[in-house]
C-alpha cells in the first residue's frame, strides 16, 4: 500500500472518529440494562489536565490575599484575584440583602441582650452530615453573638454526630420521609427534622394490638471532638406528639434518678422541657408504656444566643418540606424564632439528571420549597448553597458530571427568583473537574467516591462560606453607621 493511501486511510478514521464524538449521544446508547454503549465527546478528547487546579491550597488561598497588595505588580494578576474573590461572595438578586439585614439586626440584639435567641437551621443532604460544615458555622457564629449547644438532633441517629454522643436501646424505630418511607406510615407528621422515632411499632388496626408494657431509653454524653460551645448546653427540649396511651420518662443524670415526668396525652404537637445549672456529663432518659408517642426531635440549647441546627438528609433532593405536615412544620418555625434557613442540595439529583430541561424542572421544585417556608416566616433570610463538583468516571477517566453546571444554574436562578441568596461552591472550590484536584490533594480535601469532602476539606468549605457571610456582614454595618451619620448630620 502506498504512502498517500495510508494517509487517506488515517485520514478518513480521523474524520470517522471526530463525526462520532460531534455526534454521538451525550448520554451513550443503552443496549440493554447493565450495557450502554458510549464514546467521548469533543470536549472530553480536547480537555487538558493542565487545565486544572494544580494546587489546592494555593488557589484557596487566593481568597485571603489583599487586592492592593504591593507584592502583585501585575494587573492582569491582580483582576484574576479580584474575580475570584468576588467568586466567594454570596450572590443576592439584584444585591437585594434586606432579609439578611433584618437577620444580622436579631444577631445584634441577641449580642446586646434585648433578644434571647435567635435560630438558623441548616438543612441539607449527606453533605452535612454527622455535623460536617454546620458545626464549624455554628462556633463561628456562637462565639460572635453567643450561645451553646447542639440544637435540634434526631431521636434516632441515621449517622453519628460529631459533636454529642447518643446511643439508644436496640427498640426504637427510626422512620423518615426522606430516603425510602416505610409504607406502613400513613401520615406526614416527620416536622422539623423529617424522621421521627418510636418505641414501639405503630400497627394500624391490629386484630391483636401488644399491650404489654415496654421500656427503652436513650443516653447522651459530651463528644470531645464537639466545639465547647456546642458542647455545653442549659436546656433540653423533647418534641413530641400522638401520644394515646400514658407514657413515662425517667430522667438519670450521672446514673441518678433526678427527674420523673408523665408525656401528656394528645395528638398535638407538644414539648417537655428539662433545665440544668450544669451541663450533665451523662444524660439519660428511661421511656416506659404500652404504646410509643411520635417523638419528633430534641434540641439541645442555651438560655440565651444563637442556635443552629444540622438537619441532614440522606438521599434527599430537597424537595420534601411541602410534604411535611404544615401545621406541625409552621408551629416550630414561627415559635423558635427562626431567621435563617441555609439549604444545601442538589447533589442527590445531579446523578439522575439526564438533560438541561430536568435541570430547569428541578429549579423549579426547589424555588417552590424555598417560596413555601418563606411563606411560614416572611421576614426570614435563605441562603441557597449550591452543589460542590462531583465526578463520575466518563470513558474511562473521573469527569464533572454533564449536567452540574445546568443544575447549579437552575438553582441559582430558584434562589433569586424567591428572594434568597445563592452561594456558588461549584466555583469556590475551583469549577469543572476540581473535585479531582480536591481528591488528589496532598493530603486529600475529599474522599475517593470524589463526591463527598473529608474532614479536612469540609474544614475549608466551612472556613470560606463564614468568610463570604462575615463580608456580607462587615458591609452591612458599614452601611449602616454612614446612614445612621448621615441621619445625625
Amino acid at each position: 500500500m502506498k504512502p498517500i493511501q495510508i494517509f487517506f486511510i488515517l485520514l478518513a478514521i480521523g474524520f470517522l472518529g471526530l463525526f462520532t464524538m460531534l455526534y454521538f449521544p451525550k448520554d451513550g446508547i443503552k443496549i440493554n440494562d447493565e450495557i450502554t454503549l458510549r464514546f467521548a465527546s469533543i470536549n472530553d478528547f480536547l480537555e487538558l489536565e493542565d487545565d486544572r487546579i494544580k494546587n489546592v491550597e494555593e488557589f484557596l488561598n487566593l481568597y485571603e490575599v489583599g487586592i492592593d497588595s504591593t507584592a502583585i505588580l501585575d494587573s492582569i494578576q491582580r483582576a484574576k484575584i479580584a474575580y475570584h474573590k468576588e467568586m466567594l461572595r454570596i450572590q443576592w438578586p439584584n444585591n437585594d440583602r434586606s432579609a439578611l439585614r433584618i437577620f444580622l439586626n436579631s444577631l445584634e440584639k441577641v449580642k446586646e441582650g434585648s433578644v434571647k435567641k435567635v435560630r438558623v437551621m441548616h438543612y441539607g443532604d449527606s453533605q452535612i452530615e454527622g455535623d460536617r460544615i454546620t458545626s464549624y458555622i455554628r462556633n463561628e457564629f456562637q462565639n460572635e453573638y453567643g450561645g451553646q449547644g447542639q440544637g435540634l438532633i434526631p431521636i434516632v441517629e441515621g449517622v453519628p454526630s460529631a459533636s454529642i454522643k447518643q446511643i439508644n436501646s436496640d427498640n426504637w424505630y427510626r422512620f423518615t420521609l426522606f430516603g425510602r418511607p416505610d409504607t406502613n406510615i400513613q401520615h406526614n407528621r416527620y416536622a422539623p427534622l423529617g424522621s421521627l422515632g418510636m418505641f414501639s411499632y405503630p400497627l394500624i388496626d391490629s386484630l391483636l394490638p401488644d399491650t404489654s408494657m415496654k421500656k427503652a431509653w436513650i443516653e447522651f454524653s459530651q463528644s470531645g471532638m464537639a466545639k465547647k460551645r456546642a458542647r455545653e448546653f442549659s436546656e433540653l427540649t423533647l418534641y413530641y406528639g400522638y401520644s394515646t396511651k400514658e407514657t413515662i420518662v425517667n430522667t438519670f443524670i450521672e446514673d441518678s434518678l433526678k427527674r420523673f415526668d408523665e408525656l401528656k396525652i394528645g395528638e398535638g404537637f407538644q414539648s417537655i422541657k428539662w433545665n440544668f445549672p450544669t451541663t450533665p456529663k451523662k444524660l439519660r432518659l428511661e421511656f416506659e408504656g404500652t404504646e410509643s408517642p411520635e417523638f419528633y426531635a430534641f434540641s439541645f440549647e442555651g438560655n440565651r444566643g444563637v442556635i443552629v441546627d444540622n438537619i441532614a438528609m440522606r438521599g434527599s433532593s430537597g424537595t420534601l418540606f411541602k410534604k411535611m405536615n404544615h401545621n406541625q412544620l409552621a408551629s416550630f418555625i414561627q415559635n423558635k424564632n427562626v431567621e435563617l434557613f441555609i439549604l444545601q442540595y442538589g447533589g442527590n439529583t445531579v446523578p439522575y439528571i439526564k438533560n438541561q430541561a430536568q435541570a430547569v424542572t428541578y429549579g423549579g421544585w426547589i424555588k417552590s420549597q424555598i417560596e413555601y417556608l418563606r411563606k411560614l416566616k416572611p421576614n426570614a433570610a435563605f441562603i441557597i448553597i449550591g452543589p460542590s463538583d462531583m465526578s463520575t468516571k466518563v470513558a474511562g477517566k473521573f469527569m464533572t458530571f454533564p449536567y452540574l453546571v445546568d443544575v447549579r444554574n437552575a438553582l441559582k436562578k430558584a434562589a433569586f427568583e424567591s428572594g434568597a441568596g445563592f452561594w456558588d461552591l461549584y466555583e469556590v472550590m475551583g469549577g469543572r473537574n476540581s473535585m479531582i484536584s480536591w481528591v488528589e490533594s496532598d493530603p486529600p480535601l475529599a474522599g475517593a467516591d470524589y463526591v463527598h469532602f473529608n474532614h479536612r476539606g469540609t474544614q475549608r468549605v466551612s472556613e470560606l462560606f463564614i468568610k463570604a457571610l462575615w463580608t456580607d456582614f462587615k458591609e452591612l454595618k458599614a452601611e449602616s453607621v454612614k446612614v445612621n451619620t448621615v441621619t445625625n448630620e
